[in-house]
């Protein structure tokens, strides 16, 4: 009866071991998820003087990036997750809105269209991005690699390709820091765009 009664003690015992640390967690509080959005321009809407209906996308991200966390580098070969940042909407599709803003304040377009569209749209000018790179580097700057290109949609002809490598410098290093970095290089990436639509 004594070493079964020590047993049930040493049980009780391990029991209470396992489940405090269980229960310390559930006692702490949880931090809420931040959430972020890329914004667009901080200019008013221009008056458009052009007739031309501009399609924009498809806008495509590193698979990396296509996640609802927002990532950063802490090394040149190591993207870093930052747990309870996140984006409030898919950042492709954050991306590909806010570049539309910025085309329509810019006045460069009578309408805009969103990728897919159908024939009915009559689209004259597509806007085709590929980005390699968007995100703060280890060294703190916001860089933003992307190839884009403006195609007459109705012959197929690209008119005009290139591709952007800039980095912006964050005011300070918080992750809102950073996506106002992002939304800057996003804003002059469209300028650049903007600037080759006849």
């Amino acid at each position: 009866r004594i070493m079964r009664h020590s047993i049930k003690m040493m049980i009780s015992r391990c029991v209470m071991l396992l489940v405090a640390p269980v229960l310390v967690a559930c006692a702490s509080p949880s931090v809420p998820d931040q959430y972020y959005l890329l914004s667009p321009m901080a200019q008013p809407v221009s008056e458009s003087g052009s007739s031309s209906v501009i399609g924009v996308g498809p806008v495509t991200i590193p698979s990396y990036l296509d996640r609802s966390t927002i990532v950063t580098r802490s090394a040149a070969n190591r993207p870093e997750v930052n747990s309870g940042y996140r984006w409030a909407e898919p950042l492709g599709e954050n991306i590909n809105r806010v570049v539309m803003d910025n085309l329509d304040r810019s006045g460069v377009a009578s309408r805009l269209e969103v990728f897919p569209w159908t024939s009915r749209d009559q689209v004259d000018w597509q806007i085709v991005v590929d980005i390699d790179q968007f995100e703060r580097q280890a060294d703190g700057n916001v860089i933003l690699t992307a190839r884009w290109k403006l195609v007459h949609f109705q012959s197929g002809e690209i008119v005009a390709a290139a591709k952007y490598n800039k980095v912006s410098t964050p005011n300070d290093a918080t992750i809102e820091g950073t996506v106002i970095a992002m939304s800057s290089l996003l804003a002059d990436l469209t300028r650049e765009i903007a600037t080759r639509i006849p």
